[in-house]
């Protein structure tokens, strides 16, 4: 992942010009022309390792980096705060889950996800070269977790929506009065869900999850 996030951070820094221009008011202090925006963003979806319980088995579960998508529409309150309702896909494959004598090495994880957030941004004044940092907290539902193992003894389990917390830190730069590129890592805490295969079957698994995200907001 650490490859990736750093060349995602060093595309956004290499859109800011220059000092001399980044800090000119035609841009960085140009008022949005709407309080309500639109955004859409792309980046890495990363689940820690953790235990995945199968059959009365534990297993040491690793999951890779995968795709993590998100569209979101929302309303500014002032120079600071703001409120976005947030679609998210995301969907890592598996690298291994392992249980000693039991290991799958082929599958995935993927899921849907709803959350209403709030962010807030200090604003100019804790700004470099046109940089502004914010932060953002939020609750909403996971809609549907997947999990699929292929080999012997697997199958496909998934549970019904669950509600989930977030927390997430970004930087931000305007291009123009309607447009602002963004850079910012989120993390998602689900906690332990119980998801159901054929036959009754049984899969639990800690949905915890990160993510590194680059993207666009666009005001109307």
């Amino acid at each position: 992942m650490l490859p990736a996030a750093l060349g995602l951070t060093a595309l956004f820094l290499a859109s800011s010009p220059l000092r001399a221009a980044a800090t000119t008011p035609s841009v960085t202090s140009a008022a949005p022309t709407s309080a309500w925006f639109t955004e859409f963003s792309a980046g890495l979806s990363v689940i820690p390792a953790g235990d995945v319980t199968l059959g009365g088995r534990t297993y040491e579960g690793d999951f890779k980096d995968g795709p993590f998508l998100r569209g979101a529409v929302g309303r500014r309150f002032g120079a600071n705060w703001a409120v976005a309702a947030e679609w998210f896909y995301r969907k890592n494959k598996l690298g291994s889950l392992d249980a000693g004598d039991r290991r799958f090495t082929r599958g995935d994880v993927a899921s849907n996800s709803l959350f209403l957030s709030a962010t807030y941004a200090p604003g100019p004044r804790f700004s470099w070269l046109g940089i502004e940092p914010y932060a953002g907290l939020g609750f909403g539902w996971i809609q549907e977790l997947d999990l699929d193992l292929q080999g012997p003894d697997g199958g496909g389990f998934e549970s019904g929506s669950f509600p989930a917390w977030q927390w997430s830190l970004g930087l931000k730069r305007p291009l123009a009065p309607r447009a602002e590129l963004f850079l910012e890592g989120r993390a998602v805490a689900a906690g332990e869900r119980e998801l159901q295969g054929t036959g009754g079957r049984r899969l639990r698994i800690a949905y915890d999850a990160w993510g590194l995200l680059a993207g666009l907001r666009w005001s109307f």
